[in-house]
């Protein structure tokens, strides 16, 4: 069962992160379970897992449906982080010192293993990473205020689980835009940095939003 319930979940969770469904898209047991040749069962659990990824909602009474993340929000969220965390990773930079470039290093040499190990535990890795980087240069960043809004767009599950939904190609220019950023924390140059992270969250956003209509287009084309 379990190998039945990770398939689907696996499948489910790219579908929600692409935008494959519609917000508030209700996603029955039954269908899905004939469409996966599996029984209701394992089905559930991946519906509820997806609940924790906090992609789906639960509510009692009327079932489980796509969380309510539309393209605006999407839009929203990554323009807050390109006004505001660049200059975030520009104060991290100009201050980090050895000390920073040192715990960017490590996030690097993690990611860049595991997108050559490629197989779907190596994305979950990856994510993390992804955040760890990220959370890093607010930590470095010495503002409590940039740490308290920014942290929660980083978290927030469609940016977060957008990684299951990238190329290998694109998953290392992503590492390489973490690397630029490093190199500018290792030659202390604050400019430097915030220019290399608004190009990384630019990319990230336009890399999302293809692969969403991507989805779109398919799941048009089936009908859902």
């Amino acid at each position: 069962m379990a190998r039945g319930q990770d398939r689907a979940y696996g499948v489910l969770r790219q579908r929600l992160v692409g935008g494959h469904y519609p917000p508030g898209f209700h996603l029955r047991e039954e269908p899905l379970a004939q469409e996966f040749g599996l029984s209701r069962t394992p089905v559930r659990a991946a519906l509820k897992r997806l609940v924790e990824d906090g992609l789906a909602t639960a509510d009692a009474g009327h079932g489980i449906h796509v969380a309510e993340w539309s393209e605006a929000d999407i839009e929203e969220t990554f323009r807050l982080r390109m006004l505001l965390e660049p200059h975030a990773t520009e104060r991290a930079v100009e201050r980090g010192g050895d000390a920073l470039v040192e715990r960017l290093d490590a996030s690097n040499r993690t990611m860049a293993l595991a997108i050559e190990q490629g197989d779907g535990e190596a994305i979950s890795v990856i994510q993390k990473t992804n955040k760890e980087f990220h959370r890093t240069l607010l930590d470095f960043s010495g503002s409590p205020r940039l740490r308290a809004i920014l942290e929660t767009m980083i978290d927030m599950p469609i940016v977060v689980r957008s990684f299951f939904i990238y190329s290998a190609s694109e998953l290392s220019q992503s590492l390489h835009h973490h690397q630029d950023i490093t190199f500018a924390a290792r030659v202390g140059d604050g400019e430097l940095g915030r220019r290399a992270m608004q190009l990384h969250l630019r990319m990230s956003y336009a890399r999302v939003m293809r692969h969403r209509g991507s989805w779109r287009r398919i799941a048009a084309a089936d009908g859902a």
